[in-house]
């Protein structure tokens, strides 16, 4: 009888907090899978390359899908780890390489594909390190979701496993993670597994109990039974007592209804633990990253790279409506707050896009607002659609790669034309409408006093401000060792253009990799930037890492920072601070 079973009580490793309460249900891992191999012959090479694209294309999509998901679930840090396998897909290994070996080896494209992934992975397995033994993992998990795509099978679906599930398995991988239902999955429970897993980061994000380090094999022969996790503890108890049923019942209820209480509250502004206000907002590259503004809770966009919006087109057939219409739908997505648009940065690391000449150094060419003012019609119609949708909300532009004052200047006076032309066409226009300068370059940064006085708002672009600073291409990967967004001379450029910006009394917002780095956040806090702008899957973090500063006990160590002169010294520095 059932009433005589006796509870099992078994001690893991905490992974993932909370109580869960369900039935034991057992997932198979990663299994490798046998593909067909035969040889192809040299008139079909292309449609093999042609089939690993579309696989590749396909398997991105299915992650946009899942990351997209996640982020209205409100599973913030899943999202972002969805996002390094979508990153994955983009490498050249992943891309020229693989398609390189397609040609070569004359075979069909899941032999080659498995083939290279495993002596990838071999290679891969025998480097020591939690590091690499999560990326072998992701690795595998990506290559796993691409055969799929090339070589349909029959795999677990979320629709398999009963409501109220347990999930037992030998090692999570993060896909799996990510796809679970957390009214379908109350818990994880596994063999392999550690607090810094992107498995348990997802879980963790997703609010699901997990425990780790539990035999397998102990509760194969209990499948189905009913189980207790403590995910703060570790403990696992099987076939609980109705006592202890009680308890952990009314514990799961307690934690709930706390979770309801928090969930109702008013979001406030980030705050330092001294109460000094920190804004976060988001940088944005396509209408589905606006779907992200609510759930990362950003505070509006700080960059909206409008560049990336017209790719896959002809610049100058990008017309005026096709621009007004997706504007309309950004500041609608937007509900209100403030969207600063960066006029198009054509040129640089953004390659050769538009079928112009190419330049022989194009980092140091016509790019950002160089192009603009040499193509004065593709400059005007973009303000013609920004300007006419103004009226619908908090609409800021922003000039990228300005290095004198006469682009500026030149730029500000097209507004001031284009308003007048549109409101004598019948155009509403907003009455006010904030210019701003990136700084992004030295000689703008030397100038920022002058630049200051001109504009309502400036942002630090320290991805290029670090490449003209060093004199190291960021896109050029043999340059890449001098590209250090350690050195002290971009912090003493950041502190010297924040207190321009301050004695002018503007507002001054960095964004770039550096806004999200949690080695580097302090010292942009301590130098005086009060306005951060990064990816939004980044923002939670971001966030999460300012309410814990102080700007107060940030003054002495900003100063010590400042006085060194070494990027290695300095990021030594950060790191055992």
């Amino acid at each position: 009888m059932e009433d005589a079973v006796e509870e099992i009580v078994l001690k893991g490793a905490p992974i993932s907090g909370g109580i869960a309460i369900g039935k034991l249900f057992f997932v198979e891992g990663l299994q490798e899978e046998i593909v067909p191999e035969f040889s192809i012959p040299s008139a079909e090479v292309e449609k093999e390359v042609g089939r690993y694209r579309r696989a590749v294309l396909s398997s991105r999509e299915d992650l946009h899908d899942l990351q997209r998901f996640l982020a209205k679930e409100g599973s913030t840090e899943a999202a972002s780890i969805i996002d390094t396998h979508i990153q994955m897909l983009e490498d050249p290994f992943m891309t020229t390489f693989m398609e390189k070996k397609i040609r070569k080896r004359m075979k069909n494209t899941e032999a080659v594909f498995q083939s290279v992934m495993t002596q990838y992975e071999d290679e891969f397995s025998r480097v020591r390190g939690s590091f690499f033994k999560q990326r072998l993992l992701d690795v595998k998990d990506l290559s796993q979701r691409i055969l799929r795509n090339l070589h349909p099978r029959k795999s677990l679906g979320t629709e398999t496993i009963p409501e109220n599930s347990i999930i037992f398995t030998k090692e999570l991988i993060p896909s799996s993670t990510a796809q679970a239902s957390k009214w379908q999955v109350n818990g994880f429970i596994t063999e392999i597994g550690g607090t810094t897993s992107h498995a348990a980061l997802i879980a963790r994000s997703k609010g699901i109990p997990y425990v780790a380090n539990i035999s397998i094999n102990t509760l194969y022969s209990l499948k189905s039974a009913e189980v207790i996790i403590d995910g703060k503890t570790g403990v696992v108890i099987v076939h609980p007592t109705e006592e202890t049923l009680k308890k952990y019942k009314k514990a799961l209820k307690d934690s709930e209804e706390k979770k309801e209480i928090n969930h109702i509250r008013p979001h406030k502004g980030t705050e330092t633990v001294d109460g000094v206000n920190v804004e976060v907002f988001a940088n944005i590259e396509n209408l589905s990253d606006l779907d992200l503004l609510i759930p990362y809770n950003a505070e509006g966009i700080g960059l909206f790279r409008s560049e990336f919006l017209f790719f896959g087109k002809e610049l100058d057939t990008f017309s005026e409506e096709d621009q007004f219409i997706l504007y309309q739908q950004i500041m609608e997505k937007a509900r209100g707050m403030p969207v600063i648009f960066r006029t198009f940065d054509v040129g640089g690391d953004k390659g050769n896009i538009n079928q112009y000449e190419p330049e022989p150094n194009p980092a140091l060419g016509c790019r950002g607002i160089r192009f603009l003012l040499r193509n004065p019609d593709i400059f005007a119609q973009q303000l013609r659609a920004l300007l006419r949708v103004s009226p619908d909300g908090d609409l800021r532009i922003l000039f990228p790669m300005i290095s004198d004052l006469q682009e500026l200047h030149a730029a500000k006076e097209m507004i001031q034309e284009i308003a007048l032309q549109l409101r004598s066409e019948g155009h509403e226009v907003a009455d006010e409408i904030p210019i701003g300068c990136m700084i992004e370059v030295p000689a703008a940064a030397l100038m920022t006093d002058h630049i200051a006085r001109e504009c309502d708002f400036l942002s630090i672009g320290t991805n290029d401000l670090i490449q003209y600073t060093l004199a190291a291409d960021r896109a050029t990967q043999d340059i890449h060792a001098y590209y250090k967004p350690t050195h002290p001379s971009i912090f003493r450029l950041v502190h010297s253009i924040v207190e321009e910006a301050v004695k002018e009394n503007i507002p001054v917002s960095l964004c770039g990799e550096m806004a999200s780095d949690p080695l580097i956040v302090p010292l942009l806090l301590g130098l005086g930037v009060r306005k951060l702008s990064c990816s939004s899957r980044f923002i939670p973090e971001v966030k999460r890492l300012v309410s814990t500063l102080s700007i107060e006990k940030l003054k002495s160590f900003t100063e010590e920072a400042l006085t060194l002169g070494t990027a290695y010294e300095l990021e030594n520095f950060l790191q055992s601070n």
